[in-house]
């Protein structure tokens, strides 16, 4: 229960400062630019962190479970 309050408490921050970053900014990487508000890098850069977190926890269930 802790985790999900910990969770929502953060979730909810990340919204907060990524609404109040809306001005259009560049960005490039390799040879891509492009150009969006600052507001969609920052829930890009948060959703993939997400990602990369429960597919960690995942993957360290199945090789706990194997033991």
């Amino acid at each position: 229960m802790i985790r999900v309050l910990v969770g929502i408490v953060i979730g909810a921050a990340v919204v907060i400062f990524a609404l109040q970053n809306t001005e259009m900014v560049s960005y490039s990487f390799l040879a891509w630019e492009i150009t969006a508000p600052r507001v969609l890098m920052f829930l890009a850069v948060f959703i993939l962190g997400a990602v990369t977190a429960w597919l960690a926890t995942g993957i360290s269930r199945i090789k706990h479970r194997k033991r």
